[in-house]
């Protein structure tokens, strides 16, 4: 009989302790990183000329890139399960867009021209825990999702908007029952907006944050 009331309890405690586990469903994150260069390509300039052939006339070439620049980044996730959280996320950064001006038809010196962008990055999707080991303080964890990219060229001269994804993993750190850090390493895939006509433009961000729980 106590046998039996042990088993009992036991599987009483069970699904309680598991609840206990993931009973502070809602995380809210906030924290900043750095992206890297993005190439947007190369172009020319031209002229229609009026020679026989129709070539045209290249007036200069540019090479145009968006520069690494600090973002900063603000996260809400809801975890369904010990492993799985369903999260979405708001980052922002203004990095510098920079043409490198090359070939002028007047033998002028290469010159670089800049401009502020305003870049926000509207992004849903989830992150898997590698790991359910309440024992140890960091848990690995790969990410992936897709959202919005909007471009604000400075004096908000045009307004560009694209599609993003991404995919990358990173780790959790446990600083309390509540509270922890994030370290994410992600690869965001940009389509449009300032990269139109480029196809499928790749580029690397690495960001930090500290997280609540309730």
């Amino acid at each position: 009989m106590i046998r039996l009331i042990a088993v009992v309890t036991l599987l009483a405690v069970l699904p309680a302790a598991a609840n206990a586990q993931i009973r502070r469903r809602v995380e809210v994150g906030v924290g900043g990183g750095f992206a890297s260069s993005l190439a947007l390509g190369e172009r020319d300039a031209s002229l229609v000329s009026n020679n026989t052939a129709g070539s045209p006339y290249r007036l200069f070439s540019s090479d145009t890139r968006i520069d690494p620049s600090p973002r900063l980044e603000v996260r809400i996730g809801y975890r369904l399960s010990s492993r799985l959280t369903i999260e979405g996320a708001l980052a922002v950064a203004r990095p510098q867009l920079t043409s490198s001006l090359t070939n002028d038809v007047e033998n002028a010196a290469a010159v670089d021209a800049s401009s502020t962008l305003t870049e926000y990055l509207v992004d849903g999707g989830a992150l898997w825990r590698l790991s359910t080991n309440t024992r140890r303080r960091w848990t690995p964890f790969v990410s992936g999702g897709a959202g919005v990219a909007r471009h604000v060229h400075e004096g908000q001269t045009l307004i560009e908007s694209g599609a993003d994804s991404y995919a990358g993993g990173g780790l959790l750190y446990v600083l309390g029952p509540r509270t922890g850090l994030r370290i994410d390493g992600r690869v965001h895939m940009l389509n449009g907006g300032v990269a139109a006509g480029q196809g499928i433009s790749p580029r690397g961000m690495l960001s930090g944050s500290f997280f609540v729980a309730f």
